[in-house]
């Protein structure tokens, strides 16, 4: 044992100072210098990680382990240390050895340790030079570090090993290693005797009694010189001697020449008999070789743990026989191992013998081969083998190189205690599992005690494995050579010759050598142990189908063991390249039914370094006793490949593959439905509906039945013959229903049967471009089947299923238009897109289609795609919903309709889909209108608004620009011009976005003093409006930017540009002041709730969010919750208007508080209609011109140039339609509370038929307008958005009749829905326009409205029982009779030139005018009523009394004119305006003028001035201004007074008739005449006069007494029409 010095020094401070503590001083010093000895090599990281107590317990007990031994006796402790027993502790067992220094001890101890199979946790050792005293004891003296001349080198070993508590086991442990450490000692100390035993036996040898050649015996000594320069380390050596004794020959062992470990040998007896011996050991005994060989049966104790080998030197008498010996028992050194075998004497000589027999050619290459043989044989079958057998198995080995051939060399030792084996074989099939088998057949063979091996690999392609057979004691173990190499030649069989075999078998000759080429050595050893050939085959030509179409991605096998149970299945995956991830595939499995019971992969490595991986499965199917592979391997294959691909989806419906055997497209259209039961709130999870199916899988199978008969491809039937089957069907499901036991699992029946009956559509049955079925399903439902669906409910809704995307869109008409939206609400996205739809069903109402609206989610968007990768997966969904939104809409070709292919219609023709971008699809349109002209779409690039070739909203800013037009109108309200007058404003959103940018760059006078988005919070307290107006519009002009872009030396005092994340927020003087805000620091959020909260002029809302509720809402009733922390309520904003131009920015209740509290804001989709509307005015445009296209009238190029030069009329129209629209609500709010009770019936009017759900668009209840009215409040703003856009949309489909769009007059209002310079140009195909019908209706009922207000229709139906159509006649006939829209004009004109109220006077004064003449012609005109005719007949002459009003009224009639005109004037309206709009109600007398003219043949003047003399002389216009003052408190009231109008204009009429009928030749004066017909009358005229001053003198005016009044004047008109009558 040595002594080594570390490089690095363990720091053994924290002992140090325990030694210290607890020794006195002296001790204390050797102690540490024994441990400085003691831990010099020991590892550091094992030091650093003990206790520095149980370090010092080891320490001090080693120390005082050493203080005394006898140096002549090793010394051994085991023990385990506790802390009360031993003042120290540890974990495992101790081993303590002290022992003359020596080499071989460690490693002894250590074999001894191992050979127990017990773990060494550490080891420490080292050598201590001690003087010990008589005693032996340890001198304190002892020098330690270096010898002296008295001390002596002692090892001390410290082993910690696994922790034993069997004492025995201790104790036997600490015996052994005494012995072992005894059998060192005794080795060392002999070793010089027997290196010098082996010098003289030499020597001897040259001295031979006998006759030995002289090569022979130099041999011999040379290899006993050769064992003594350092290769045998000698362990023992014993002498025998062979003594006669009559017949018998004794063979002795003498004792006394034991060396080494002999001397521990206890032989049982040293005398033995030859003869009684085995003839092969006495043959060894007396053969007459000099040196022999043989193994110890017995493994060593010493050193290391082989089989020592003996080496016997034999003495011999002069007759040449056999006398002696000495035997040397020893381990050979491992240079050995590595040395030329030609270097070692004997078996050199051995390999010139086996070169002889062999008499290869000198330098030929059989030489060559057999000497890399000879080279790199073992060593120990070198020595122990004679020439002969060396020659056989050399020549075997050289007969076998370079082909792929498996060889066994078997050879039994002397004595017969070993068996060798040496087994060569293809090195391209050997591995462990193969070496294994090999060693079971020799096991088997002779059942040894133990087996070594030692496998060796060179250049050759073969393998060579030595195996070592420790044969049992006394077994002979004969053994049959050649069976056992053919057993070892069975299992070593070449898996891949089999894969030739079967490779040509099965596939040809060509194909299987090309292939057996490639998989012979692809296959792990692995793969070969499991599988047989053939199935390999099988597996290569899957693997070869996916390389030749790596398309696919994998390939797959299902398929059952012959062996295995009914439910017992096998699945192979087969994949290029990579392994596939667990993680991914067993999902799907288990999805599928199947429980993983196993899984195994197999990676193929091919020469090229490609790769296939073969994933195999064992599997169980657990819902059935058996299935049926036939029928379902097909289709769990392709349910596999589709889900694996994303196809389809894994979830728990799968399980009906298996189950139900039912493909994964049927599965598809169930998960479709319950997909589409979570989106209309069904209330059970899909969970529980695909447990139900999977549960009663006949019911499953009968669904699929329904939806198949009903939507399945059989053109021979009608749809009466699909009914009654599906009939039938529905039948069966019912009756089975009886056998469901819960009834959640009924409801999910009863559900999907009910969707299937409301399902009109579907796609399921198309084919795509390769012929393979679709990824996706589109359901066209008919909502208004379906039970309990959250409200509104839609006219139709196309539901989208498919793994990579879900989506939805819903119409409310056959002619619908708005939005498609990338929806981030996956649980609910039909939820927001219902929201939306109902907003824009009433921002639609100023167009021709409905509402409409759809959205979808993206499913397979991950957080680590980069925006590219997003954007790109987004587009692919949004193309698979536009595909298939198309897939289930008819087509126009030719004028006429064509349905899709492969597509049962339950539903009318329907082909009008136009679609327009929305939020995350605003640059989206060029790909949608690509779709539609792809595919042929009749509306082609008109499908969706937008793209290259469409109006830029954000560019055209019309939005913005739309929701501008109501914020000038509430400032206008408010006498602030906008446009002149500088005006505070905090903002919602950035000047990257398009509503907000553009409308922060309306007017030059805006000051923005806040505005904030999802990143910033803008802070300008007092703004400059010009320099901050050219800041923004510079931001607004780039690229991309935010509110941190904005320049900030621009920004005013105390304010700056604060981040959203920042954790609070300093606020400055200058933003108190402005935003009235108390606090010095607020957190963002609670700064972004003080600016909404803040008193400026206008919130204008660009952004997205909702920030603003009713006051009894909850923040989880508006549903959103990414603004719930900054969220105010409507009654709590101080600012005095709030511009919508984004949606969403207040819920309906939150800007109904706003108002009631006095704020001004219309809604949403008032403000913001303008989008919607130029994308509409883009597609009806589109469709008129590329009608002109088809017809070769013009080319697409000149088409595209004249579209866009239409730009700006465009605009120009669509403005007006916001402007009229919000006059027409503010004119509205203006009247609303004098006429509330209209309202009111409306209402009533549209919940009864089933239009309006008043709690859903939050119109106020009955309550709530009793408490309005008596309060002197009407509807608010908002309601009335509400209401308008109710009102237009019912007109425009109860205006969308051929009455009226074929009617020549009334449809020239088609001109109004396009620019001018395409009416003049192209007027023919503007007036038969595809939609010219809804076109008309749209217009039309938008001029009802916008003029003569929300209530008109209803209110002239109701009380003259007319129809809309008549109506809508009877209006347009007043409408141009009396010039309405140049009027009207006239007063808009007038916008900020007088005050805004006076503006309302007056349009009311005209609305009155209008209502009162369209009632007129009602009354008189109503049975088909020719329009034209009508304005023609009365026009002229209207237009002549109005342009001499003033001249012909007469008393007081003229003093009431005469006043308002001057009042008009005082306002600053123009006179010929003010005339105009101060005659109003005198005007509607000329219809009355006109016919009385008419009748009496007189000229119009005439008529004019007895008409006015009549009304002046019988106060007529006192009484009717009576009747127009009477208090309207019920409905019935409201009519009362129109009836009591309705009969005056006649009276008056009569009487005017009656007077000048009296007359008699020339023109008498008018107030002569009068007098005369009064003069006719008397009785009458007083009666009359009577009941006026009766009227005049009551406190109190009531409907009976005009009643009676009227009656009175009825009897004088027509006694005086009889009279007159008479007269004539």
């Amino acid at each position: 044992m040595s002594q080594s010095k570390t490089k690095t020094k363990p720091d053994l401070t924290a002992l140090y100072r325990l030694i210290d503590e607890r020794n006195e001083k002296g001790q204390a010093e050797r102690i540490k210098l024994f441990a400085k000895l003691y831990y010099a090599d020991a590892p550091v990281d094992d030091l650093n990680a003990r206790n520095p107590e149980d370090l010092y317990g080891a320490t001090v007990s080693c120390w005082l382990f050493i203080q005394k031994n006898n140096i002549e006796q090793p010394k051994v402790r085991v023990f385990n240390p506790d802390f009360e027993t031993h003042g120290w502790q540890s974990t495992h067992t101790v081993i303590e050895v002290l022992a003359k220094e020596m080499p071989f001890l460690i490693d002894s101890v250590r074999l001894e340790i191992n050979r127990r199979q017990i773990s060494i946790h550490s080891i420490n050792a080292c050598v201590a030079h001690l003087e010990r005293d008589a005693q032996h004891k340890k001198k304190t003296s002892s020098p330690i570090f270096e010898p002296s001349e008295n001390s002596q080198a002692e090892a001390i070993i410290y082993m910690e090993v696994d922790r034993h508590t069997d004492a025995d086991m201790l104790d036997d442990l600490s015996n052994t290693l005494v012995g072992i450490l005894n059998e060192v000692s005794h080795c060392v100390e002999d070793f010089p005797k027997l290196t010098e035993k082996v010098e003289k036996i030499a020597e001897e040898l040259t001295h031979l009694p006998c006759d030995k050649p002289k090569k022979e015996i130099k041999e011999a000594q040379d290899f006993l010189s050769w064992l003594n320069n350092r290769h045998f380390t000698f362990l023992g050596c014993d002498e025998f001697t062979i003594e006669k004794e009559g017949d018998k020959t004794f063979l002795v062992r003498d004792e006394s020449f034991d060396l080494g470990i002999f001397r521990f040998n206890n032989v049982s007896k040293n005398r033995s008999v030859l003869e009684e011996l085995p003839a092969e050991i006495q043959g060894f005994v007396l053969n007459s070789e000099i040196v022999n060989f043989f193994k110890s049966g017995n493994r060593s104790r010493v050193h290391r743990p082989a089989y020592p080998d003996y080496i016997v030197i034999k003495r011999f008498n002069d007759k040449g026989e056999v006398i002696g010996g000495i035997r040397f028992m020893g381990l050979y050194t491992s240079i050995v191992y590595i040395e030329s075998p030609d270097n070692i004497p004997l078996i050199r000589q051995k390999l010139r013998q086996v070169r002889k027999f062999a008499s290869f050619g000198k330098g030929s290459h059989s030489e060559k081969e057999m000497n890399r043989i000879l080279e790199s044989y073992p060593r120990d079958e070198l020595i122990q083998s004679s020439s002969e057998q060396v020659y056989k198995t050399v020549l075997g080995i050289l007969n076998i190189q370079e082909r792929r051939q498996t060889r066994a060399f078997l050879r039994k030792g002397t004595y017969g205690k070993f068996l060798y084996c040496m087994v060569y074989t293809p090195r391209d099939i050997y591995n462990t599992e193969l070496r294994t088998k090999i060693q079971r057949v020799l096991e088997e063979a002779c059942d040894p005690d133990f087996v070594e091996f030692n496998t060796s690999f060179s250049e050759s392609i073969l393998a060579r494995t030595h195996f070592v057979l420790r044969l049992k004691n006394n077994d002979s173990c004969e053994v049959d050579h050649d069976e056992i190499e053919r057993k070892i030649q069975l299992v070593a069989r070449s898996w891949g010759d089999d894969l030739h075999a079967s490779l040509l078998e099965q596939v040809g000759e060509e194909k299987g050598n090309r292939y057996h080429q490639m998989y012979r050595d692809a296959f792990p050893a692995g793969y070969r142990e499991d599988f047989g050939s053939r199935t390999a085959v099988a597996d290569i030509q899957h693997i070869e189908d996916l390389r030749a179409n790596p398309e696919k991605g994998i390939a797959m096998s299902f398929y059952r063991e012959l062996e295995e149970g009914a439910n017992q299945l096998r699945f192979k995956l087969f994949n290029i390249d990579h392994v596939l991830p667990l993680s991914d595939v067993l999902p799907i499995l288990e999805n599928l039914g199947l429980r993983v019971i196993g899984e195994h992969p197999y990676g193929l490595q091919f020469a090229d370094g490609g790769r296939v991986w073969i994933h195999n499965f064992l599997l169980e199917y657990t819902l059935a006793e058996r299935i049926d592979m036939q029928t379902v391997k097909g289709l769990f294959q392709d349910t596999f490949k589709n889900i694996w691909h994303e196809n389809a989806e894994s979830d728990a419906f799968n399980k009906l593959v298996l189950g139900s055997e039912i493909g994964w497209r049927q599965i598809a259209m169930l998960r479709g439905y319950a997909r589409y039961m979570k989106q209309i709130r069904f209330g059970i999870s899909e969970f529980s509906i695909a447990a139900t199916l999977c549960r009663y899988i006949d019911i499953s199978r009968l669904l699929v039945r329904a939806f198949e008969v009903r939507f399945g491809l059989h053109p021979d039937w009608t749809l009466e013959h699909r009914s009654i089957a599906f009939s039938q069907v529905e039948k069966e499901i019912l009756e089975a229903l009886d056998g469901v036991e819960q009834l959640n699992e009924d409801r999910i029946v009863r559900r999907y049967l009910e969707l299937i009956k409301a399902t009109l559509r579907t796609n399921f049955y198309q084919c795509n471009s390769d012929g393979c079925a679709k990824d996706y399903i589109s359901f066209k439902m008919n909502p208004h089947q379906i039970s309990d669906m959250p409200l509104p409910r839609p006219m139709f809704e196309i539901f989208v299923y498919s793994p990579k995307v879900e989506g939805v869109h819903l119409r409310g008409g056959k002619v619908a238009r708005g939005g498609l939206r990338w929806s981030d609400r996956g649980e609910d996205f039909r939820t927001e897109v219902l929201g939306l739809v109902k907003a824009q069903q009433v921002k639609n109402a100023v167009i021709v289609p409905v509402g409409a609206k759809g959205g979808f989610v993206a499913k397979n968007l991950k957080p680590e795609m980069s925006r590219d990768e997003w954007l790109e997966e987004g587009i692919a969904c949004y193309k698979t919903f536009i595909s298939s939104l198309l897939d289930v809409t008819d087509n126009l070709v030719d004028g006429k309709v064509v349905p899709p292919l492969e597509v049962v219609r339950h539903d009318d023709d329907d082909v009008y889909l136009v679609v327009a971008a929305d939020k995350g699809t605003a640059t989206f349109s060029d790909i949608s209108n690509g779709i539609a002209v792809e595919r042929g779409f009749w509306l082609g690039d008109a499908f969706a608004s937008g793209g290259s070739i469409g109006y830029d909203h954000k560019k055209m800013g019309i939005t913005a620009r739309g929701a501008w037009v109501s914020v000038q109108r509430h400032f206008r309200e408010k006498g602030l011009n906008v446009q002149e007058e500088d005006f505070t404003v905090v903002g919602i959103g950035d000047m990257a976005g398009d509503v907000f940018g553009n409308g922060m760059l309306l007017s030059e006078h805006i000051q923005l003093t806040a505005a904030f988005n999802h990143m910033h919070i803008f802070i300008d307290p007092n703004p400059d409006a010009a320099t901050s107006f050219v800041e923004r519009k510079r931001l607004f002009e780039l690229p991309r930017s935010t509110w941190d872009d904005y320049n900030k030396s621009l920004i005013s005092k105390g304010g700056a540009v604060f981040s959203r994340s920042a954790k609070s927020i300093r606020i400055s003087p200058e933003m108190k002041r402005r935003f009235d805000i108390q606090q010095d620091v607020l957190a963002p959020n609670d700064l972004i709730k003080a600016l909404l909260l803040a008193p400026v002029d206008l919130i204008w809302n660009g952004g997205i969010g909702t920030y603003i509720k009713g006051k009894n809402e909850t923040h989880a009733n508006v549903g959103d919750k990414a603004t719930d922390a900054v969220r105010i309520n409507g009654n709590q904003v101080r600012a005095k208007v709030v511009g919508e131009g984004g949606n969403l920015g207040m819920t309906q209740l939150g800007r109904i508080d706003y108002a009631l509290a006095g704020g001004s804001s219309y809604t949403d989709f008032i403000d913001n209609a303008g989008g919607v509307d130029c994308s509409d005015h883009e597609v009806n445009i589109k469709i008129m011109l590329n009608e002109i296209v088809a017809s070769g009238d013009m080319t697409p190029k000149q088409r595209n140039q004249l579209f866009m030069q239409m730009t700006d009329a465009v605009s120009a129209l669509v403005l007006n339609n916001n402007y009229r629209q919000t006059q027409a609500i503010a004119l509205a709010h203006h009247e609303c509370k004098e006429r509330m009770d209209e309202y009111v019936n409306l209402i009533h009017d549209f919940e009864e038929s089933g239009k309006l759900n008043r709690a859903l668009e939050y119109l106020p209840d009955e309550e709530t307008i009793a408490e309005r009215k008596s309060t002197g409040k009407g509807l608010t703003k908002p309601e009335l958005s509400i209401l308008i856009s109710y009102a237009k949309a019912d007109l425009k489909e109860r205006l969308n009749l051929e009455a009226i769009s074929l009617d020549p007059y009334l449809s020239k209002i088609v001109e109004t829905a396009f620019p001018q310079k395409l009416v003049d140009d192209y007027n023919g195909p503007v007036m038969n326009h595809k939609l010219r019908s809804e076109i008309v209706a749209t217009q039309l009922a938008n001029d009802l409205v916008n003029h003569m207000g929300i209530t008109f229709v209803n209110r002239l139906a109701e009380s003259t029982g007319a129809t809309v159509v008549e109506v809508a006649r009877a209006y347009v006939a007043a409408r141009d009779v009396f010039g309405l829209h140049d009027l009207w004009a006239k007063i808009e004109a007038l916008d900020y030139q007088i005050p805004a109220k006076v503006q309302a006077d007056m349009m009311s004064r005209l609305m009155r005018l209008v209502r009162r003449a369209s009632r007129w012609f009602l009354r008189n005109r109503r049975t088909d009523m020719d329009v034209a005719a009508e304005v023609d007949a009365f026009k002229s002459s209207v237009d002549a009394v109005r342009s001499n009003l003033a001249q012909w009224l007469q008393g007081s009639t003229k003093d009431t004119w005469q006043g308002r005109f001057d009042n008009y004037l005082e306002q600053g309206v123009p006179e010929h305006v003010s005339a105009l709009a101060a005659g109003t109600s005198s005007l509607f007398s000329a219809l009355g003028i006109i016919e009385a003219s008419q009748q009496t043949e007189r000229p119009l003047e005439r008529v004019a001035e007895a008409y006015f003399c009549v009304g002046e002389s019988l106060s007529l216009n006192w009484f009717l201004e009576q009747i127009n003052n009477l208090e309207v408190n019920s409905h019935w009231q409201g009519l009362a007074r129109e009836a009591f109008r309705d009969d005056m204009d006649w009276q008056l009429r009569s009487l005017t008739v009656s007077v000048l009928s009296a007359e008699e030749g020339g023109d008498k004066p008018m107030l002569e005449l009068m007098e005369q017909w009064k003069t006719g009358h008397p009785h009458l005229v007083s009666r009359w006069q009577r009941m006026l001053d009766e009227l005049r003198a009551s406190d109190k005016a009531e409907y009976a007494m005009y009643s009676v009044a009227l009656r009175e004047l009825l009897d004088l008109a027509q006694a005086s029409k009889h009279l007159s009558q008479d007269c004539g």
